[in-house]
């Protein structure tokens, strides 16, 4: 037979009662993770090929991520729970078709949460992927269309649907319709695919560790379940994921209480109202429900505990410096609605260094709770999508994430905002692409930055918005600009205990191409 090459197998769920410690769970309180007692906020990295790289038996990989990511202070991997295929020679896909299970993947998944556990490192787990790597949400499509249990469906797609490709970050895609029949959409929708769906959560967090003995559900390693990787519809009121999420979310919490929930989500919305819209370049798609889901809406969903979003302004056709108000957008409207967030995903292909350190000193300003960046590769582990991190031999940008784990680590208790404002020189200057404007506002103010040549003509606006106090790094791309020298200024108002207060200092940038 196909399949005996690998144990495949119906998880069994353990009659073993629960050896949760529920004191070593992060938990959230308000706006704020909280791990023993104290607020908990991290560095961290994407890893998702982990569990198949084990299954694989390449485990001098999976040890050497964690290793580096120990050295490097990150406290979190995210990685995928799923690959879902009908390949049986596949040995590192998990759920060959709805309730069929191959143990030798998932075993490979058990033994990526004990190498965490045994560093100290927390691991965040998505149980399904919105793209067609992996298998995805298309591939639960594609079995349903194998197994009409309705009946016959009405026609819903023409055959040009059937070419029509939704295009993502990293070379990602899906299917807009799998048959005339059957679309993406109806992952969400389904009424069977979205009880495989359960049955999937279900198994995996009932599965018991075969290196440690303890049930997913009982196991702290695991900071949080994500619902999907990059949830997107082509709904563009955002109501048929967030129906999905709420049902999901809630069904997950009544299975397994103990660990935290959240959506995967990307940030993209449905209205432009909570978002400081002139930073981005008016790329209306970011909030006019193109993506099919709405951030700011399903934050409000009872039983998802945390926020998250991703970055990628390469793709976005966005300068780097719109990252900054990306965070701190969705920082906001996460604080208001008592949730914390993290930054899941962030990536760049040129100026890591200065980029990396640019958002990160705003996820920390911001008081956001995470930053997970994409992604970090093991020596003999391909750099697919231009964006993998090796450490030390990337030893600027190692050195940005370090210092980044530290400060973020010091922020788990009161830190006293900056006693005076300042404007430091940007560096590199001279500068050839891109700079940064490093600068402290002892208060919240309103900020304006930009740029103006010797004769006093404004060449850009680079960041206009209220700010609050901290250390603010903003990025400068020079595209489109000629070699020369230009003025830099930051303009701030706010109101401190002395009463209202204006700053203002300017300084001169060096342009070399």
């Amino acid at each position: 037979m196909l399949l005996s090459a690998f144990v495949v197998v119906s998880i069994l769920f353990s009659t073993k009662p629960s050896q949760a410690q529920g004191g070593d769970f992060v938990k959230r309180s308000g706006d704020q993770f909280i791990l023993h007692g104290r607020p908990f906020s991290f560095m961290g990295a994407n890893a998702y090929y982990l569990p198949f790289l084990a299954t694989l038996a390449d485990t001098q990989t999976v040890k050497e991520i964690f290793d580096d990511a120990s050295i490097l202070g990150m406290k979190v991997i995210r990685m995928w729970a799923f690959h879902d295929g009908a390949d049986t020679l596949d040995p590192t896909v998990i759920q060959f078709s709805p309730g069929m299970f191959n143990e030798r993947a998932l075993r490979g998944l058990d033994y990526v949460l004990w190498q965490a556990k045994t560093r100290s490192i927390r691991v965040i787990l998505s149980f399904v992927g919105n793209w067609d790597d992996f298998g995805g949400m298309n591939q639960y499509v594609r079995w349903r269309a194998q197994f009409p249990l309705a009946g016959v469906r009405e026609r819903k797609f023409s055959r040009d649907d059937l070419e029509i490709t939704i295009r993502g970050e990293h070379g990602r895609s899906y299917q807009k319709a799998t048959t005339e029949e059957l679309g993406h959409d109806d992952f969400y929708t389904d009424p069977i695919i979205r009880e495989w769906y359960k049955q999937y959560m279900t198994a995996l967090t009932q599965r018991v560790n075969t290196y440690m003995g303890t049930m997913y559900k009982d196991d702290p390693t695991i900071l949080g379940w994500e619902l999907a990787n990059e949830p997107r519809s082509s709904d563009r009121s955002g109501l048929m994921i967030q129906y999905w999420l709420a049902e999901m979310s809630s069904y997950l919490k009544s299975i397994d209480p103990l660990h935290l929930v959240g959506s995967g989500e990307e940030g993209f919305d449905v209205t432009s109202v909570h978002y400081s819209f002139n930073s981005y370049h008016q790329q209306q798609w970011l909030f006019d429900g193109t993506a099919g889901v709405s951030f700011s809406s399903n934050l409000e969903i009872p039983s998802l505990d945390f926020a998250s979003i991703h970055l990628y302004p390469d793709f976005w056709n966005l300068p780097s410096n719109s990252g900054n108000a990306w965070i701190q957008d969705h920082s906001r409207i996460a604080t208001a609605l008592n949730k914390p967030l993290i930054m899941g995903e962030f990536g760049a292909r040129r100026f890591k260094e200065t980029t990396y350190g640019s958002w990160l000193s705003t996820v920390i300003a911001e008081t956001a709770d995470g930053a997970l960046v994409w992604q970090l590769l093991g020596e003999r582990h391909p750099d697919s999508d231009g964006f993998g991190i090796r450490c030390p031999e990337q030893s600027d940008v190692c050195r940005v994430l370090q210092r980044a784990s530290a400060e973020l680590e010091a922020t788990t208790g009161f830190k006293s905002p900056p006693t005076g404002f300042t404007l430091r020189q940007n560096y590199p200057n001279p500068f050839n692409g891109q700079t940064v404007v490093e600068y402290t506002l002892p208060v919240q103010a309103y900020v304006t930055i930009d740029v103006w040549t010797p004769i006093g003509q404004q060449v850009m606006v680079v960041y206009e918005g209220f700010q609050l106090p901290g250390v603010r790094r903003e990025l400068i791309n020079a595209d489109g600009m000629a070699s020369g020298t230009y003025f830099v200024r930051v303009w701030a108002e706010g109101v401190s205990a002395n009463g209202f207060e204006r700053f203002a200092q300017t300084r001169a940038l060096l342009l070399l191409k």
